[in-house]
């Protein structure tokens, strides 16, 4: 940073990027749980079929991810994003003229999915969820659909266009850091100098421990946190009511991210990654136990507490496992290790709905594998870093 300019320009950049992503992680993930039901009904399908999509969506990202990282290195950011945004306010149009489960398909893992890859997510459910229950319940779904296909564009445009730098060479900046810092300082984390590659990942005990102990985390967040909404309607709960819930959830989860990870600086990761998933197991167990109102929304906010955690303890987890020098690659590696957990959360959670007629073995099942990733976590010896 410039020491004459009196407001460092990569603030702006920080709030620029929530505020877009907001509006897309709620419109293209988070709402998905509230329009579960009514999708269900007026498309004549299960509740398995159609959180099928989401899965697709999961899919497409992933398939998505090596083009994209390519292209942000040589395209224009600002017409990465617009095109994002554009994609998913057309496929949020086109999931509100579905007539047919396929119609849907078609429109939700094609153009929100693409959308949701070039914008990105971040924790907006909070006040999204509760919006577009209104709009859903004043109106209907497929008009509160339109109106975020509108809002989305008219909101996040004028930011991306008038505010998103690709660099800090477009400002006359520098970037900010200690260019000092030499590469022979990074650490190499308990992996040692391992060249990692996917083949030497898969035979890696520490690869497949990481995975059973945060794996449970990642399939809950969509196992628990999509169906809920579902779940507490289907309890009795009014769906306003039951949009707070979520959204206390959501926001829990979003208070979570930087609490966590500021805890992990000054004190055990592995106390830290254990009260996690102690957390979601309180919160599930509560969800399951009561239909109050408040006793579900304390309920909910345990849970959010910890799945909110769980992705900047993954990346800390493999920055001290691995080494900051295998950071990129480890990441990239443990995507298709990791992806079956994210893939089967919710449709294990629908399918287990059609088969009991609730959600509550489902849960219960995610109790099983948050001991299971408690007991991995107890027996493992993490580096004292």
């Amino acid at each position: 940073m410039n020491k004459l300019t009196p407001w460092f320009y990569g603030w702006n950049i920080v709030a620029m990027t929530f505020f877009i992503q907001f509006l897309v992680m709620g419109s293209g993930y988070y709402i998905f749980g509230v329009l579960l039901k009514p999708l269900s009904e007026t498309l004549d399908a299960s509740r398995f079929v159609v959180s099928l999509a989401l899965t697709g969506q999961i899919v497409m990202s992933a398939v998505l991810g090596p083009w994209l990282g390519r292209a942000v290195g040589e395209r224009s950011i600002r017409g990465l994003m617009t095109t994002g945004i554009l994609v998913m306010a057309a496929g949020l149009a086109g999931i509100s003229l579905a007539e047919t489960i396929w119609q849907f398909y078609i429109a939700f893992m094609l153009l929100v999915s693409v959308g949701f890859a070039l914008a990105g997510p971040v924790p907006s459910g909070a006040l999204l969820i509760p919006l577009f229950t209104w709009l859903m319940l004043t109106f209907d779904w497929r008009i509160a659909l339109r109106v975020f296909a509108i809002g989305v564009p008219i909101f996040a445009l004028p930011v991306i266009w008038f505010g998103i730098i690709k660099t800090p060479k477009e400002k006359g900046l520098n970037p900010d850091g200690d260019a000092s810092r030499q590469e022979d300082d990074l650490d190499t984390g308990a992996g040692g100098e391992t060249e990692w590659t996917l083949r030497a990942a898969i035979r890696n005990k520490t690869v497949w421990r990481l995975a059973l102990i945060m794996g449970p985390g990642f399939m809950g967040i969509s196992a628990v946190l999509l169906s809920l909404h579902s779940h507490l309607t289907d309890s009795g709960l009014s769906a306003m009511r039951a949009s707070s819930v979520v959204a206390a959830m959501t926001f829990a989860g979003a208070v979570a991210k930087p609490l966590f990870g500021i805890l992990s600086d000054y004190l055990s990761k592995q106390w830290v990654t254990f009260a996690s998933i102690v957390f979601m197991f309180l919160g599930v167990a509560g969800i399951i136990t009561s239909t109050h109102f408040m006793f579900v929304l304390l309920a909910a906010a345990s849970f959010g507490l910890g799945y909110g955690a769980q992705m900047p303890l993954f990346n800390i987890l493999i920055a001290t496992l691995f080494g900051q020098r295998s950071f990129a690659r480890m990441v990239g590696i443990m995507g298709p290790i990791m992806l079956p957990f994210n893939l089967l959360g919710l449709p294990m959670s629908t399918w287990i709905y059609e088969s009991f007629g609730s959600y509550t073995p489902a849960y219960a099942f995610m109790l099983g594998l948050y001991v299971v990733a408690m007991i991995s976590l107890a027996t493992f010896k993490l580096p004292s870093r």
